[in-house]
């Protein structure tokens, strides 16, 4: 975490021509770091509201609260009974009737369910909360964003607190179910689209960019498509290396006060699935949908800058290439990793092209979908990229 916690709980000036500040006071995932002594540092006393699911009860529910009121705490538990927790109405009614009054503060225990429950009621009361950390699954800890369904419909809320600590025990952490971990590293693949939609929106659009934090992205992304085979072994350091990745992501998203950093056109991608999914009765995680958007930008870039090969990017194009990755590599990630076995439903030509034709709507941020719809390509660039996708699966 040393290149984290350089950036948090500090002004400083950047490169890029602004302040950055990131108001976390506190992250510590090192021997200790569940100490009541930290919580109630950060609180400011010892009456919580602690709010996870059953998943993690053995591993750290019952310890943890153990623990605190041991130590004086007045603590009220919501453990959420149901197998697949879901931020709605009913979910985020229940929690704000649970609150008391002169509570210190909301203290969420889970992944990445939990955590924008605990940072969206905290929000509205005006309270601090301290996340704890039991899974590797999603790189939203360290942000102010928590997706929240609305009657109905997956809302996100950008305007939400910055958890004010991280806390968490690495061998709960390393021992959550494969799924969350692979969720994690799909979310961590993400990046080497994020990073190329950003840039091209600086040239095509002037949008605000900065060096530092896409290097950060870049750095942490690749750290763990290179250390995949040590998450699928378990391996503690490459789960390390993948808990500091996604902590990092958020705290780049907090630097520059916005998602772009993490999220391009692979996230349209994976809200829409996600969305679908809903629609459906099913379900497909964040960082599964993430990664495989991930291959399907991956395709459209390919299709720009080697069929198109536009004049107009020749300036940045080694900039692009830096950051994406081959095709059939992000393919093989996504197969080692066991991310196909849940997306092959979408890998239909039809599925395809009907899920780039509704992501490249006008209202989205600036992407390569953007770019190709805006220069008449967008069709071509789905029948190449439905081409080429169906050539990688049956070759792979």
């Amino acid at each position: 975490m040393g290149k984290v916690l350089e950036l948090i709980n500090h002004e400083f000036d950047c490169e890029c021509g602004r302040t950055h500040y990131v108001p976390i006071r506190e992250i510590n995932t090192g021997e200790g770091a569940l100490s009541p002594t930290g919580f109630e540092r950060i609180l400011g006393g010892k009456r919580a509201l602690m709010l996870c699911d059953y998943h993690t009860k053995s591993a750290v529910n019952d310890r943890l609260a153990e623990d605190l009121r041991e130590h004086g705490w007045k603590l009220k538990v919501r453990e959420f009974q149901s197998e697949r927790l879901k931020n709605d109405d009913a979910v985020v009614g229940t929690v704000v009737l649970d609150t008391e009054p002169g509570m210190d503060g909301i203290v969420a225990v889970g992944g990445g369910t939990v955590t924008d429950l605990g940072r969206f009621v905290a929000s509205r009361l005006g309270k601090p909360f301290i996340l704890v950390m039991t899974c590797p699954s999603m790189d939203g800890y360290a942000s102010n964003v928590a997706a929240v369904a609305v009657d109905g419909r997956r809302k996100i809320f950008k305007d939400c607190r910055y958890p004010d600590a991280i806390f968490g025990d690495m061998a709960v952490i390393g021992g959550a179910p494969f799924d969350l971990i692979k969720s994690g590293f799909g979310d961590m693949l993400g990046k080497r689209t994020a990073l190329p939609d950003w840039a091209l929106s600086r040239r095509m659009t002037g949008e605000y960019f900065c060096e530092r934090a896409a290097a950060l992205m870049d750095e942490s992304s690749m750290n763990c498509v290179l250390n995949l085979n040590g998450l699928i072994s378990r391996d503690a350091r490459a789960i390390a290396a993948l808990t500091d990745a996604l902590v990092m992501t958020g705290v780049c998203m907090a630097l520059v006060s916005d998602t772009r950093p993490a999220s391009g056109s692979e996230h349209i991608f994976s809200h829409f699935m996600v969305e679908s999914a809903l629609d459906s009765g099913s379900f497909i995680s964040h960082g599964v949908s993430v990664g495989f958007g991930t291959l399907i930008s991956t395709l459209l870039y390919r299709y720009l800058l080697e069929e198109l090969h536009p004049a107009e990017l020749e300036s940045i194009t080694d900039e692009l290439l830096k950051y994406l990755l081959p095709p059939e590599q992000v393919w093989d990630l996504l197969t080692n990793s066991r991310i196909t076995a849940d997306i092959e439903g979408y890998l239909s030509g039809e599925a395809i092209a009907e899920m780039i034709r509704r992501c490249a709507a006008p209202d989205k941020r600036y992407t390569i979908l953007r770019y190709l719809s805006d220069c008449g390509h967008l069709e071509n660039g789905i029948r190449y990229t439905s081409d080429a996708l169906g050539k990688i699966a049956g070759q792979r």
